[in-house]
C-alpha cells in the first residue's frame, strides 16, 4: 500500500520517518475552548505545522460535551476558522479515549457494560461520520472489574474498532487510524501493552478487517499532568521499540507542562497530547487580566466589572469534578487551589462566554486588548513545543 493510499495522519508520519529519515512528534491538543483552538491554528500556521486537535468524550460529542460543540459542528467551526485565518497548513481531528467509561457521565449514571458501549459507540458513529482522522479505542477501564486482563481489554478493543469499520465502509468513508492502549489502564508495565497490541493486531486480521490501520499504541511514560512533568526516557524508548517492531508509533498522554519536549522526536514519539494544561494557561491570564479590570472600577474608567473569577469559580464548584484533584479544596495550599481551578476551567468556559466578551468590552475602554493578549500567550506556548516537536516548516517539506 503507497503512501498516498493510507490515511493521511500515517501517510505524514512515515514520509518523514522512511522517507526523510527526519523524526518528528505530532502535537495533539485538546480543543477546550474556542480561543484555544483559534490560537493552535495561528501557531500551526506561523510555525508552518501541521496540528491534531484530540477531542475526548467530555469535550465534543453527539450530546455537546462541555464544549457544546457535537464532532459535525466542531468540524464545521475548524473548517470556518481555518478558512477566516487563513490557515493552509492541514489540521487533523482525533477522537481521543473512545471507551466505555471514559465519559464522566457513565460513571455519573452508574452505566452497566451495555449501556457505556452503546454510548461509546454512538460516540464512535458520530466521529467517524463528521470525517475524524483518527480514532482512539481505549477499552482500558472497568469500574466493575478493576483490573480488567490484556485478552479482555483487546476483545472489546476489536469489537469497538469493527464496529467503527462498519459504520465507515457502510457510509462510503475513507481508511481512518486507530490509536490503541492507554496510560490509565491499572497495568503499567510493558508486558500488559506488548500482549495487548498483539493481540489485537492478531485479532485484526482474523477478523479481515485490513483497512483497519492501527497508527499509534500508548502506555505508561511516566507523564502526569502537573507542574515540573517529564518524560521517563527509558520507558518511552521501550515502548518506541515496541511500537517500531509492528511498525506503529507511540503515542505520549499526560504531556501537560512537559519540561523535556526535545527529548520527544530524538527518540522517535509520533504523537503527543496536551490538554488541560491549556485551560489552566487560559485562566492564568485571565486572572492578571481580572486585576486590570479591577483597577479600572477603581479608577472609574468602567461601572461594573465581569465577575468573571467569581462565576468562573461559581460553575467549578457547582459541576463538582474538581474531586478528581481533590477531597477538599479548603485543605489545599493557595497554588495548588489555583492549579486545581485552572485545570476545572477546561470544564465550564462555556458557561461563562458572556462574562468573557464583557471583560475583553471593558479592557478595550483603556486599550487593553484581552483576547489578543490571550491568544498570543496560549499561540507562543504551542510554538514552542511545535519548535521541540521538530515541526515547524513541515508543510514545506511535503504536500499535503
Amino acid at each position: 500500500m503507497g503512501l498516498d493510499s493510507i490515511p493521511p495522519l500515517e501517510s505524514l508520519l512515515r514520509f518523514f520517518y522512511e522517507k526523510l529519515d527526519c523524526p518528528i512528534t505530532l502535537l495533539g491538543v485538546s480543543p477546550i475552548s474556542r480561543l484555544i483552538v483559534r490560537a493552535s491554528l495561528i501557531a500551526a500556521k506561523e510555525c508552518k505545522s501541521p496540528i491534531v486537535f484530540i477531542a475526548s468524550l467530555n469535550q465534543v460529542d453527539y450530546d455537546g460535551g462541555y464544549t457544546g460543540w457535537t464532532p459535525k459542528t466542531f468540524k464545521n467551526y475548524l473548517k470556518g476558522e481555518v478558512k477566516r485565518l487563513g490557515v493552509s497548513e492541514p489540521a487533523f481531528i482525533g477522537l481521543d479515549h473512545a471507551g466505555p467509561w471514559l465519559k464522566d457521565l457513565h460513571l455519573q449514571k452508574g452505566y452497566s457494560f451495555e449501556e457505556a458501549i452503546e454510548s461509546v459507540e454512538k460516540s464512535i458513529e458520530s466521529a467517524i461520520l463528521a470525517g475524524y482522522n483518527l480514532i482512539h479505542v481505549d477499552a482500558t477501564v472497568d469500574p466493575y472489574i478493576g483490573k480488567p486482563s490484556a485478552e479482555l481489554v483487546a476483545e472489546r478493543t476489536l469489537k469497538l474498532i469493527e464496529f467503527a469499520e462498519t459504520v465507515r465502509v457502510n457510509n462510503g468513508l475513507p481508511p481512518v487510524n486507530y490509536e490503541i492502549g492507554s496510560d490509565r489502564w491499572v497495568y503499567k508495565d510493558l508486558e500488559h501493552t506488548r500482549k495487548l497490541v498483539y493481540l489485537v493486531l492478531k485479532g485484526l486480521k482474523e477478523r479481515k478487517l485490513k483497512e483497519a490501520r492501527i497508527l499509534f499504541i500508548v502506555g505508561d511514560v511516566g507523564t502526569k499532568v502537573k507542574p515540573g512533568n517529564r518524560l521517563d526516557v527509558d520507558k518511552a524508548r521501550a515502548l518506541v521499540k515496541l511500537a517500531s517492531k509492528y511498525k506503529l508509533f507511540l503515542k505520549t498522554h499526560s504531556t501537560d507542562y512537559i519540561e523535556n519536549p526535545e527529548v520527544f522526536p530524538k527518540i522517535g514519539i509520533g504523537g503527543a497530547n496536551i490538554g488541560p494544561m491549556f485551560a489552566d494557561l487560559k485562566y492564568r491570564i485571565i486572572r492578571k487580566l481580572a486585576v486590570e479590570e479591577e483597577k479600572l472600577v477603581e479608577k472609574g474608567v468602567i461601572d461594573e466589572k465581569s465577575n468573571i473569577l467569581e462565576l468562573l469559580h461559581e460553575h467549578i464548584l457547582a459541576d463538582g469534578r474538581w474531586r478528581k484533584y481533590a477531597e477538599s479544596l479548603e485543605k489545599l495550599s493557595p497554588s495548588e487551589r489555583e492549579l486545581v481551578l485552572g485545570l476545572c476551567t477546561r470544564y465550564v468556559w462555556s458557561k461563562v462566554d458572556r462574562e468573557l466578551e464583557k471583560l475583553f468590552d471593558n479592557l478595550a475602554k483603556a486599550g487593553i486588548k484581552g483576547e489578543e493578549k490571550i491568544l498570543n500567550e496560549i499561540k507562543d506556548y504551542i510554538k514552542s513545543i511545535l519548535k521541540a516537536f521538530n515541526l515547524c516548516n513541515v508543510s514545506e517539506k511535503m504536500k499535503f
